[in-house]
């Protein structure tokens, strides 16, 4: 069992989800399904035997069931049924040998022929075990695009503060990111002070400056860069 869900499936891909008819419960098919890996819901569906999110609709039919139900013309009501409810309906036909019943070999290839010219998909299985690999493989695409769809983040949110900071002239969103994540916050920026800022690649003095203005209220009069041997603190200047 752990070979084939291997050969089939990666740990990478989502889990495929496939809802099964009550009828089916004892072909084998939905236990195959859940072997490699499937998860299997059985309910009552209203058209098709296997229902795939994406509007994917399958009725699966043994080669006996394509004769019996070709010659009571039950087989045309069925197909009506799957192409009224499904984006892409499907004809999933079982068996090894396509003659292995009454019905005359030009019959069905012709029945065949048309059901495809309605629009329905046509695949072949050999069997119980294949009909599950057919399915699961649908279903695995269908999720796998699901997965696609989803919309992703396109860049970072933005670090709390860099609006703030980006707002004082001379410093860019990238130079506020930068401050940022050298002094942790806002509120760590303000604690180190203007000194401090302008030792950060980027800042220097004359960017400094405009910070402290801005954030603490620093003396800019003048227009003049801090000097060494002045210090802005929180509204006031400290010789």
């Amino acid at each position: 069992m752990d070979g084939m869900q291997n050969e089939h499936t990666t740990s990478a891909d989502p889990i495929p989800v496939v809802v099964a008819d009550v009828f089916e419960r004892g072909s084998g098919v939905p236990a195959a399904l859940e072997r490699l890996g499937a998860r299997v819901s059985i309910e009552a569906l209203t058209a098709g035997d296997y229902r795939i999110g994406g509007g994917i609709v399958v009725e699966r039919k043994t080669v006996a069931d394509l004769h019996g139900s070709l010659g009571r013309g039950r087989l045309w009501a069925q197909v009506g049924k799957i192409r009224d409810e499904a984006v892409t309906p499907i004809l999933l036909i079982e068996g090894d040998n396509l003659d292995a019943g009454p019905r005359h070999p030009n019959a069905v290839r012709g029945a065949l022929l048309a059901i495809f010219e309605l629009g329905v998909g046509l695949l072949w299985s050999s069997g119980p075990a294949d009909s599950a690999l057919w399915l699961h493989r649908l279903a695995v695409r269908h999720a796998r695009k699901t997965v696609a769809r989803r919309p992703r983040a396109t860049s970072e949110a933005p670090m709390p503060g860099i609006e703030v900071l980006a707002a004082v002239p001379g410093i860019s969103s990238r130079t506020a990111r930068v401050l940022l994540e050298r002094f942790g916050s806002v509120a760590g920026l303000l604690d180190a002070g203007p000194e401090r800022w302008a030792e950060v690649d980027g800042i220097g003095t004359v960017r400094a400056h405009s910070l402290a203005v801005a954030l603490l209220n620093g003396d800019a009069r003048n227009g003049s860069p801090l000097s060494p041997a002045r210090r802005v603190w929180r509204g006031s200047s400290v010789p």
